[in-house]
């Protein structure tokens, strides 16, 4: 829809208003949007206005720091220079400007008297010798010129920024024409640091007419201090102080700059705040104004559109309530799914046609009767979830069969979902549909996968365990018992001479013999903890848990003899007929082992009662022994030797 179709349909849906109560609405939003505006504009006054009083205030803390700190420098050095006796004593003099230096160490890097030429007179301090020219200094210049106290540009000396303090005396003598002052900028700095700079301004102390002497941020090196000290004084063009907004030509960031004089001298001070700061603190106010004039305008707007919409709906609402009625009645009637509606207390309040399709019973039939008895015995306690149903579950799903008409059961699947009255859960709305034919299929999946299952773990030939399955659980038993702290025992069997006997018998017979030893095997075990497994080929394992070596010997020796007295012949063997040998191992497990070393050493045993003359079982102790051990002071499994 392009612009002119959104006009048109805002003004359709307006045009249903009264026209006296759309022109009032507008001439309130007119005077809403001049009300925001002059509110904005007056807040903006306001906040330059509160920022320019806080420059004041912080210009007014710097020079107060400065003028006091000058001022104490300038009681020490007038002692010396109110001394008459040292103006005749140059001994004199040089001790009572050392004594001045050690009482303001910290303020005063040198405090020397120099002549009318600029030359220094005497000096208390090595780093400045008698003789040395000072007149191109700024501060001497300026001194000579003006005859008061004046500032030069910072100098360097001995490693530091030191600031020249020239102060003229009148007088002849020893004294000369005037005292050089070597301030210690560090210690102006600390000073300046003391009135709380904000580090988002730009504020500088400054001469005026004359040198930049302190500035924060530091100027880049190299800067011209004189220059800039011109030039602030060029702002206030003889004025005690000046306030306006100015854009750096350094940095282009515009600010609201404050100079003023300290206190009538000749010293001024710099204030400058970006503009950024004006607007972080005008911003909060100009977004709760404009936010309070937008939801004004936005509730008038919803309020038009609310109103025009309700009118429409009242002339839709009938139409659209029988057309929704028509096409859920359609739904309701021509579903494959059963819908009912069910009383919270019990008994039906509406059924669909599609009951009767499904199960039988028509509305009629159901009149009067509680739904809870038409529920399988054997499913009604999972039905029960039902009481507990809440608002905010939604739809819950459900399985259980239903009884026919005709007194049999379907297996249906049904969504419940409560329903209310005023906000009162009033009953339940259930859609049903037949899942028979999935039920079935549900559980013949369920049957072949557990003889897939069973297939997986089982020897096809003997229906004993297969390596795989016996793997798996001889590791679950031996953590067992490393856990519970028991025994654990395992068979290693093979069939005597069972070669000879495929080579004369047939593979055929071999498999006869095969199950007929496998169902010996079961014979003797009774325990379900036992497992007895085809190791491969002719050879069987037996695993035992919970049984030490002297009762894994004794089942040993009873599969033994149920072997032998299945008189199979055999006359391939030294005996005649079909006997096994067996080698026994037992072991109490560790955490910290396999069970490698309990197979290996069942399977030497093995071969051993196979060396001895076979027909006979071997357990030897040295895998119990040695895993005993291990768990005593336990050692990693590769230290175990069997």
């Amino acid at each position: 829809m392009n612009s002119l179709g959104w006009l048109r349909a805002i003004y359709d849906r307006l045009a249903i208003l009264p026209r006296r109560l759309t022109v009032l609405s507008l001439a309130v939003m007119a005077g809403i949007m001049v009300a925001s505006g002059y509110y904005l504009d007056q807040a903006w006054l306001q906040v330059v206005r509160d920022h320019q009083e806080a420059a004041w205030n912080q210009a007014l803390g710097i020079a107060d720091n400065f003028n006091s700190s000058v001022w104490q420098i300038d009681v020490g050095t007038n002692s010396v220079l109110g001394d008459q006796d040292a103006d005749q004593d140059p001994v004199r003099l040089k001790a009572k400007l050392a004594e001045a230096l050690r009482l303001m160490p910290a303020q005063l890097y040198a405090l020397v008297p120099l002549d009318d030429r600029g030359r220094v007179i005497l000096s208390p301090i090595t780093t400045i010798r008698a003789g040395a020219d000072f007149h191109n200094l700024d501060a001497f210049k300026a001194a000579a010129a003006s005859r008061s106290v004046s500032t030069g540009a910072p100098i360097s000396l001995g490693g530091e920024q030191l600031l020249p303090m020239v102060q003229p005396i009148g007088q002849g003598g020893l004294q000369g024409h005037a005292v050089l002052e070597l301030v210690r900028l560090s210690y102006l700095h600390k000073k300046f640091l003391q009135a709380g700079l904000d580090p988002r301004d730009v504020t500088a102390v400054f001469e005026i007419g004359g040198p930049e002497i302190l500035r924060s941020p530091a100027p880049p090196p190299g800067a011209d201090l004189l220059d800039a000290g011109n030039k602030l004084s060029q702002l206030l063009d003889g004025a005690e102080s000046i306030s306006s907004f100015h854009t750096s030509g350094v940095d282009h960031i515009s600010r609201l700059l404050v100079v003023m004089r300290a206190g009538g001298s000749r010293i001024g001070v710099l204030v400058a705040v970006p503009l950024a700061v004006l607007w972080q603190s005008w911003w909060p106010q100009a977004i709760w104004n404009i936010a309070f004039a937008v939801t004004l305008l936005t509730m008038m707007l919803v309020f038009h559109f609310t109103l025009a919409a309700e009118l429409q709906r009242r002339h839709r609402a009938e139409a659209k309530a029988e057309r929704l009625s028509t096409h859920y009645r359609l739904l309701a009637e021509h579903s494959s799914d059963a819908l009912c509606e069910i009383k919270f207390e019990g008994g039906f309040r509406y059924v669909s046609p599609a009951m009767e399709r499904l199960l039988g019973w028509t509305m009629e039939d159901l009149a009067g009767v509680d739904p809870r008895t038409l529920t399988h015995p054997d499913d009604c306690e999972r039905m029960r979830f039902t009481e507990r149903l809440t608002p905010e579950a939604g739809p819950q799903i459900a399985r259980f069969r239903h009884r026919c008409k005709d007194g049999g059961y379907l297996w249906v699947e049904a969504s419940i979902q409560l329903t209310f009255k005023n906000h009162i859960p009033d009953g339940f709305v259930t859609v049903m549909r037949d899942v028979t034919d999935r039920v079935e299929a549900e559980r013949r999946l369920a049957e072949a996968s557990t003889e897939l299952g069973r297939l997986a773990a089982t020897d096809e030939l003997t229906g004993l365990a297969n390596r795989r399955h016996f793997d798996q659980e001889l590791d679950r038993d031996w953590q067992r018992a490393a856990r519970d702290g028991v025994a654990l025992s395992l068979l290693m069997l093979d069939i005597d001479f069972f070669k000879l006997y495929n080579d004369t018998y047939g593979h055929a017979g071999g498999d006869d013999v095969l199950q007929a030893v496998s169902a010996a095997i079961g014979s003797v075990l009774h325990r379900s903890a036992d497992l007895a497994a085809r190791w491969g080929g002719e050879e069987f394992a037996m695993l035992l848990p919970n049984t030490d070596v002297a009762g894994a010997t004794e089942v040993a020796e009873r599969v033994r003899i149920a072997v032998e007295e299945l008189n199979i012949p055999h006359r391939g063997s030294r005996c005649g007929q079909l006997t096994v040998s067996v080698g026994v191992a037992t072991a109490y497990p560790s955490v910290h082992l396999g069970a490698k070393p309990l197979v290996a050493e069942a399977d030497a045993n093995l071969y051993e009662a196979k060396r001895q003359g076979r027909n006979r079982v071997v357990a030897a102790p040295s895998v119990t022994a040695a895993v005993k051990f291990s768990q005593a002071v336990d050692l990693p499994e590769e230290a175990i030797e069997v």
